[in-house]
């Protein structure tokens, strides 16, 4: 079976953090299919995954969703100190959840 390309149209969003930090989101593939959440580390950008959201393979098997963390790449970079709380990246990551409505996605962090 040929796979074709315009099936896995990318899902490109700026959702807002509860503390009102603007995160860019994305999500690619087959939203029946499992979904694996792609979390950057410092320093980097959601990017370091084109490779894996440009595979075909990757996309029929499973959705991917990717953000870039507060802070990095296109998302917002807050300047006040308690916007870099621990519990600030939770909430981001709970941000990303519910406006993909994901429940117990997997997790891949790099």
């Amino acid at each position: 079976m040929r796979i074709q390309p315009e099936i896995f149209v990318s899902d490109v969003r700026i959702l807002v953090s509860s503390d009102g930090t603007e995160l860019y989101a994305e999500a690619a593939g087959d939203c029946s299919k499992p979904a694996i959440v792609f979390i950057h580390g410092f320093f980097l950008s959601s990017i370091v995954f084109d490779g894996i959201f440009d595979d075909l393979s990757w996309l029929s098997k499973a959705y991917l969703v990717r953000y870039d963390v507060r802070g990095h790449g296109r998302s917002g970079k807050p300047r006040f100190e308690d916007a870099w709380e621990s519990r600030r990246f939770a909430e981001d990551f709970d941000t990303v959840l519910q406006a993909f409505q994901l429940t117990k996605p997997f997790v891949a962090g790099w």
